[in-house]
């Protein structure tokens, strides 16, 4: 009894030694820049969700239908792709890249952003009318001209922010995008509540994105335009891959949204779009965490230790294996009854099982960020680039084959199902550039799908038990 009672010197040494990790991991400064970079990220985050759900909301609201807000998805999906499509990945460049702060490099990198963000809205205006037309939408045009002012204005953004997202300081980077998206938000909501269109959403991306550019002004080191072949020839390679990655990525992402414009019934389609704004828009706020602490802290590790960044990994991937589990449960569980608390009317009838479903998709992506981030971390940006390929060609062959049969019903499954098996495609990368970690990877799987299915059973029965009352 006294052996069951009393804990072996061993055992006392092993707590010791886990009590000094503890007190060690408290004083330590990658730690502590890690703790206060995700507070002040997860901070800022959270105010800009909170914001363009209420914004969303209202506009929600105020309309007679959900039409508009497919108008506004397609032109949000087409801007977004343009910067996505032609992204040289210049942040993660100066995040990444061993001289990345010296201001000849900032210089050259500014110029080449404010180059692309011209060539990009002259391309959308070349866009705007033939656009229109393939959608036989007359909205689509003068929206597009208007909206790409959005890309033009942010290439004048300053690059010294990123400087600071390589240090991990994140206060001024955070209330930078907070004041920004704060103006946004009122240019939307004053214009919804004016003229409830999808004029409104539009509007308020352009004052966000003219309020960064200015703020970022005033936060960071100043950076001027400057011009350096051989470091511009260097940024251009590296983006090579990330335009890869990322241009594919947004198709297989965002991509269903161009797909099912024309095919689905427009307050269908204005229904999905709702869904996947409400889903996307607290994704984003752990999708920054992913770039703004986890990228740079795993550069930052791999540089120094192998083995270090070896065990980092292990942490991190158990942490945002948690966060997947919560983001896929609080989906699947509490996004119906969230979304009858709203109060829509009849056309948004399908958006709960909508955003069960999108929500799970969600918590797929968060779950593969850990081994994304370690490949762009490590330089390896073509595997994340093979990954998106693998995506893409699933969710184009797949809607061809679901949608015309079986609407968006079908569609949602591809949609499902098109990250997962990308997800799987980056592994053998992982198994190259952070050896030792693959057993924890496949662990995660399990509990992570395990944890899945007993939510999925469980919104099944509570699903039926509120609609017998009549709650849903």
């Amino acid at each position: 009894m006294t052996e069951l009672a009393t804990p072996s010197s061993g055992s006392r040494a092993r707590m010791a030694g886990a009590l000094r990790q503890v007190m060690n991991l408290r004083r330590s400064e990658q730690a502590g820049k890690a703790l206060r970079g995700g507070a002040w990220s997860i901070a800022g985050y959270g105010v800009q969700t909170a914001l363009r759900f209420v914004s969303r909301i209202v506009l929600a609201k105020l309309l007679l239908n959900a039409a508009p807000l497919g108008t506004v998805a397609v032109i949000t999906t087409i801007l977004m792709g343009l910067e996505m499509i032609s992204d040289l990945g210049i942040g993660v460049n100066i995040v990444q890249h061993r001289d990345g702060a010296d201001p000849r490099f900032l210089g050259t990198a500014f110029s080449v952003q404010a180059m692309r963000s011209g060539a990009l809205y002259l391309l959308a205006a070349a866009m705007a009318f033939p656009i229109s037309w393939i959608y036989r939408d007359p909205q689509l045009a003068p929206l597009l001209l208007f909206g790409a002012m959005s890309v033009l204005l942010r290439g004048f953004a300053n690059p010294g922010l990123s400087v600071m997202t390589r240090r991990v300081d994140l206060r001024l980077p955070t209330m930078v995008t907070v004041v920004s998206e704060v103006v946004g938000f009122v240019v939307t909501v004053v214009w919804a509540f004016k003229q409830p269109s999808a004029w409104a959403l539009v509007a308020g991306t352009v004052a966000t994105s003219a309020a960064y550019a200015v703020a970022s002004q005033f936060a960071g080191p100043r950076v001027k335009f400057a011009w350096d072949g051989a470091v511009a020839k260097g940024i251009v390679q590296f983006g090579g891959w990330i335009i890869l990655s990322t241009g594919t990525y947004f198709l297989s992402s965002r991509g269903e949204v161009l797909m099912l414009k024309g095919s689905v019934p427009d307050i269908e389609f204005g229904c999905f779009a709702f869904a996947s704004m409400l889903v996307t828009t607290p994704l984003s706020a752990i999708t920054q965490l992913g770039s703004q602490v986890l990228l740079p802290m795993m550069a930052g590790w791999i540089r120094e230790d192998a083995s270090v960044a070896r065990r980092q990994f292990r942490h991190v991937k158990w942490m945002f294996t948690g966060l997947a589990v919560c983001v896929a449960w609080g989906a699947i569980l509490l996004g119906p009854p969230l979304v009858a608390l709203l109060h829509l009317n009849k056309s948004y009838a399908a958006l709960g099982w909508m955003v069960q479903f999108l929500g799970f998709r969600a918590a797929v992506d968060v779950f593969a960020m850990p081994v994304g981030s370690t490949l762009l971390a490590s330089g390896a940006s073509r595997y994340s680039a093979f990954a998106n390929v693998v995506r893409l060609v699933v969710l184009i062959v797949g809607l061809l084959l679901t949608v015309h049969t079986w609407g968006l019903h079908g569609a949602i499954w591809v949609l499902v199902g098109a990250p997962m098996l990308a997800y799987f495609s980056l592994l053998p990368g992982l198994r190259r550039h952070m050896s030792g970690t693959l057993g924890v990877e496949i662990a995660t799987v399990l509990i992570f799908v395990s944890s899945v299915a007993v939510a999925a059973g469980l919104a099944a029965v509570i699903g039926g038990a509120w609609n017998a009352a009549g709650l849903l």
